[in-house]
């Protein structure tokens, strides 16, 4: 729960990766 989240970070290819990994790694965690 330590994780901070920058919008501005989504805006490079690197960003769009995280984010999905992030959005997997929390459905997976929720589910």
């Amino acid at each position: 729960d330590g994780v901070q989240f920058h919008p501005e970070s989504i805006m490079t290819e690197v960003g769009k990766d995280l984010l999905k990994n992030f959005l997997r790694l929390s459905y997976v965690r929720d589910n």
